[in-house]
């Protein structure tokens, strides 16, 4: 070992040594920032996650609340022992600030539209009544793209094509991505944008007139219906007549289907009342929730026994967008 070995040498090792402290001091703080930056994710999702939580609790006391006021309108008709349901619930939305949020909500009377799935009864069997309305709404609303044919053929359990225009497996098959049909009672609107040929304007058009509810329960509303369901109703019932019984209605509410086919509005017309009603036992409540410029919007369907008022939430939706569709009247 040379002379300049024995003196460079603890210099070298004092060299490495500064080297190992700063290279340990740059560790130190890569992790530290790294665990910093990593904490306040951490908080920034647990906040997202407590703040979208907490609103979703707003909706669903939102729909508890809406529950109770259904239940009231039940009792009060219970005491007259007279069971009518009109317009005048269902005509506004409401908005309430809650603490930090804001509320807004509306009911929807659902049996004021065509139940889809009565097109077809509980043996598969097309019911030519619900045909015929749900043909005279598409011909009143200028829809050509939707086929009652169709819609047939995706409820019945079987691969005959009910006409010209129904569609089975062969069709759905052939498209891309293929598919196959339902075969079962329609669970979501939105099904219908499955069915060959319909284009989104006529869904559009067509969503505020149907609905979908159990085979068999979706007897129509005359007191809410709309005034193109209500010429879906009646042979040969004008826009002039129609707009007669929409005024007369809205002055006083039918109490009972007689009543409705007594209507001046409709002498010398033939009114088939099968699976009309002056009452609703099926509901929406749309519910839409801000909260920390955060947004939850939820749409329960419930169904209100008329004989008991007892009440069942059938279905939860949180995947729609523009709930809130009626005039503001404040809480």
């Amino acid at each position: 070992m040379t002379r300049a070995t024995l003196h460079s040498s603890p210099r070298h090792q004092q060299g490495v040594a500064l080297m190992i402290v700063i290279l340990v001091f740059a560790l130190v703080t890569i992790l530290s920032v790294g665990m910093y930056n990593r904490q306040g994710l951490f908080l920034q999702t647990a906040g997202n996650i407590a703040a979208q939580t907490q609103a979703f609790q707003y909706a669903l006391a939102s729909e508890t609340y809406g529950r109770r006021l259904l239940k009231a309108d039940w009792d009060d008709d219970d005491e007259k022992k007279i069971f009518v349901d009109d317009l005048e619930f269902v005509k506004s939305s409401l908005f309430l600030p809650v603490e930090e949020a804001f509320l807004e909500a509306q009911f929807n009377d659902v049996q004021g539209k065509l139940n889809l799935n009565d097109l077809v009864d509980l043996a598969g069997t097309p019911n030519a009544l619900m045909v015929d309305r749900l043909k005279a709404l598409l011909s009143r609303l200028a829809i050509d793209s939707v086929k009652v044919d169709s819609i047939i053929d995706w409820l019945d359990e079987n691969q005959e094509s009910s006409n010209f225009d129904g569609a089975e497996d062969d069709i759905y098959l052939g498209l891309v991505p293929a598919y196959r049909n339902a075969g079962q009672p329609i669970v979501h609107l939105s099904e219908l944008m499955l069915l060959p040929e319909i284009t989104p304007d006529d869904y559009v058009s067509l969503l505020t007139h149907v609905t979908v509810l159990p085979q068999g329960k979706g007897l129509i509303n005359v007191n809410t219906a709309s005034a193109e369901v209500l010429q879906s109703l009646v042979t040969g019932l004008t826009d002039q007549q129609v707009e007669q019984l929409v005024a007369a209605r809205d002055d006083k509410p039918w109490e009972d289907i007689a009543s409705f086919k007594a209507d001046p509005a409709l002498n010398g017309l033939a009114v088939d009342t099968t699976d009309l009603s002056v009452h609703s036992e099926f509901f929406e409540i749309a519910t839409r929730i801000t909260l920390a410029d955060r947004v939850v919007r939820l749409k329960s369907l419930i169904y209100r026994n008329t004989k008991d008022g007892v009440m069942s939430v059938l279905q939860r939706d949180q995947g729609q967008k523009y709930l809130i569709t009626k005039d503001k009247a404040e809480l």
